[in-house]
């Protein structure tokens, strides 16, 4: 990324190196609204208000804080041999408006065991985005194609050598799922995950900084501007084996801007 110096009225203007140029101006901290966190906490915490981690289907899977460098929140699942997710929201507390050019990116990492039995038996999906009602949590990520408003990355959804990168959003409207993005996360890897709303009839998404629409148009036009968001980043097994503790996933960081109403 490459960034331009900065301009009259102290604006600056991001340009990001992808085939399609689009620019994303960001005014100061008092035009736009700043959700963040690098989730620095002490290591075996859970985190704190505003951000809830909540568990289905298990009892043993954890949200907790790990010794890594810049800070790590780790949802990890259990060696149950039980279907479970684990979810990072705001507990409900939808705040961002959809129609003030939310831009939202989060890095994580998907680190798949490496235990013979459970890999086999394993089915594992991963949800990065946003959503209404996100302190509904579920064992199957179908509960994000529940919610009225949504929009985010799938990663995985069968079986554990799946490590394909799909997008999807629907606005109550126009519902589009599983677009396949082309590009395949690697496990053990972070990646940033970006959503740009900043026009809502042509929702962007990127992978590393790269544009990953892959020709498809996600127009999320038809939202309401009352029908607030919030992240979601759900970590979901469908089935278990093995004796090893299980597959986890890594957020590094999440960030969210959006116009001041």
């Amino acid at each position: 990324m490459s960034q331009i110096p900065e301009l009259t009225g102290g604006r600056r203007l991001i340009h990001e190196a992808i085939s399609e140029k689009r620019w994303v101006s960001r005014s100061g901290p008092g035009d736009y609204v700043t959700l963040s966190s690098d989730f620095i906490q002490d290591v075996g915490e859970t985190p704190v208000l505003p951000w809830v981690v909540t568990e289905a289907g298990s009892t043993s899977a954890t949200g907790d804080f790990i010794d890594a460098p810049d800070g790590v929140l780790r949802l990890l699942h259990s060696t149950d041999n039980a279907a479970e997710a684990m979810l990072l929201s705001l507990g409900g507390t939808n705040a961002i408006s959809p129609t003030k050019e939310p831009i939202f990116e989060a890095r994580v990492k998907v680190n798949l065991s490496t235990d013979s039995a459970y890999a086999a038996a394993s089915v594992y999906e991963v949800i990065v985005g946003m959503a209404t009602a996100g302190s509904a949590v579920s064992v199957s990520a179908a509960a994000f194609d529940g919610f009225a408003d949504n929009v985010g990355f799938r990663l995985g959804g069968g079986a554990q050598a799946t490590n394909s990168i799909f997008m999807e959003s629907d606005d109550g409207t126009t519902d589009n799922d599983d677009k396949d993005s082309g590009i395949d996360f690697t496990a053990g890897s972070y990646h940033v995950y970006k959503i740009d709303m900043t026009d809502t009839s042509d929702v962007r998404f990127y992978v590393d900084g790269v544009l990953a629409n892959n020709g498809n148009t996600f127009d999320m036009s038809a939202i309401a501007a009352g029908d607030h968001l919030e992240p979601f980043i759900l970590f979901a097994r469908t089935n278990a084996g093995g004796t090893e503790r299980a597959h986890s996933l890594d957020i590094d960081y999440v960030n969210v801007s959006w116009k001041r109403s």
